[in-house]
């Protein structure tokens, strides 16, 4: 289950910190504060966190910087609610990170504590906030076995992130695509994977399809998610034995795969072999699947995907024995 990029949650500024903003990241370190109204200072100093969270190589600095906002007395009586709240989930994040789930618990609980104070609740940075800290908790109790309470968290998150969505698309389809991702890892119960699934689909689906040709690097990664959802759709209809609507799926993640990449990958590769499996189990479809896997497998050994190849070999070769075991049986009876 991997964790929420925690910018998408981050509150709108009151200020306008464009040359700061560009200090931050040519420099990758907080520019010079100490001249600014308190209230600006709080504000800089949280798109530095924010900075070093979304960098692999900074974010070990990120804890050090929340604590200074957190508890310096000059600064965190001055903090807006929100603001402080995101920080406490920012620094639950990464407790996670650091496999410190029962710090990373009590940075949950602070940060549910001001949010309880905040008297507008239905606002957009406030149920985002709430919904990244319940996809959080979701991850600690997975984590620490008790996935009764993880399923709980991770619905709600996600039902709150379907609300985002339709407010705001750009900003938290990405956010929701990580939540029913994560939901074939804690979510047991298939039904409940499926559903939550073809609601995801619904709304990305309709999300791609309305992005302007200027969201370039947004399309790619709604559609990349998108790829993914499908696949994860397609493989669990499969294990449901429904093969005509995993073959649906598949035929769709192939599709979108289309519009990222021209070139027969590691990707097109899986995505065709699921396709083939799902044709292969659909009587009338059974020739598609043989004509499709022998295509794929010279594709599969260009590409040294050795494990994709045994399969591929194994399907066809089970194709040839279940064609003479059934014209055995025939001429048995």
């Amino acid at each position: 289950m991997k964790l929420l990029p925690v910018d998408t949650a981050f509150p709108r500024l009151a200020g306008d910190h464009t040359v700061a903003r560009a200090l931050i990241y040519a420099n990758d370190a907080l520019p010079p504060v100490e001249d600014k109204p308190l209230a600006d200072e709080i504000e800089v100093r949280m798109l530095f966190i924010r900075h070093l969270l979304s960098d692999d190589e900074l974010a070990q600095q990120a804890p050090a910087a929340i604590d200074t906002l957190l508890f310096s007395e000059r600064l965190c009586d001055n903090l807006p609610p929100l603001h402080a709240a995101w920080l406490w989930m920012a620094r639950m994040s990464t407790f996670i990170a650091h496999d410190d789930l029962m710090l990373a618990l009590g940075a949950a609980e602070n940060a549910l504590n001001v949010m309880t104070d905040i008297t507008q609740k239905k606002n957009e940075d406030f149920l985002a906030l709430l919904a990244t800290v319940l996809y959080n908790l979701a991850h600690v109790h997975h984590m620490l076995g008790d996935n009764t309470r993880a399923t709980k968290e991770l619905t709600r998150a996600h039902k709150l992130l379907e609300r985002l969505v339709k407010k705001n698309e750009k900003r938290f389809t990405p956010m929701l695509l990580f939540a029913t991702e994560a939901a074939t890892d804690i979510i047991k119960s298939k039904n409940q994977q499926m559903e939550m699934l073809a609601r995801c689909h619904d709304l990305t689906e309709l999300y791609t399809s309305q992005l302007n040709e200027s969201d370039t690097s947004a399309a790619a990664q709604a559609i990349n998610q998108l790829i993914g959802t499908l696949e994860q759709e397609g493989n669990i209809m499969l294990e449901m034995g429904n093969p005509r609507d995993a073959m649906r799926y598949f035929t769709k993640a192939l599709r979108y795969q289309k519009r990222l990449s021209d070139n027969m990958g590691m990707r097109e590769l899986t995505l065709s072999l699921g396709l083939a499996k799902s044709l292969s189990r659909i009587k009338q479809r059974r020739a598609a699947a043989e004509q499709l896997l022998t295509s794929l497998l010279p594709l599969a050994r260009k590409l040294g995907a050795t494990r994709e190849a045994i399969t591929i070999e194994n399907l066809l070769n089970n194709r040839a024995k279940n064609t003479r075991i059934m014209s055995l049986l025939k001429s048995i009876f």
